[in-house]
């Protein structure tokens, strides 16, 4: 198989998955709001409280930074699920462990809560501690 088939073959697979459920909505949202420091993507996953503490953060850093603005080099994060609750709301925890240029390890531990909202699993809290 040529590679551009194979890569067309994974990119399709990808795309058809489904990201409708509450832990693939979970890690898009780290993906796009710690990886990529993209507010603004992980916006788009997000309702009710989380949705407002993003727009307040966005507005706070609009002065500062374009929209859509995305940067030479990021910190390699990686995450462990630690913990999930279930009930009409689906609640993670998460272990972020952030490496910056090699040389300056971090961790954080973040708490995301999920909701169906209108048959799309939303982030609709989160918090770090």
């Amino acid at each position: 198989m040529k590679p551009q088939y194979l890569l067309l073959s994974i990119l399709l697979i990808l795309a058809c998955s489904n990201r409708n459920t509450p832990q693939a909505v979970c890690e898009d949202f780290i993906y796009n709001y710690y990886q990529r420091a993209d507010q603004t993507a992980a916006l788009q996953l997000c309702h009710g409280l989380a949705a407002e503490k993003l727009k307040d953060e966005i507005e706070r850093v609009s002065e500062v930074r374009v929209p859509g603005q995305q940067f030479d080099e990021m910190p390699k994060i990686e995450y462990e699920l630690t913990g999930k609750e279930e009930a009409t709301h689906v609640l993670f925890n998460y272990k972020l462990t952030i490496e910056i240029r090699g040389t300056t390890t971090h961790t954080r531990k973040v708490v995301i809560h999920t909701e169906e909202i209108d048959g799309r699993w939303k982030v609709i809290n989160f918090d770090e501690y």
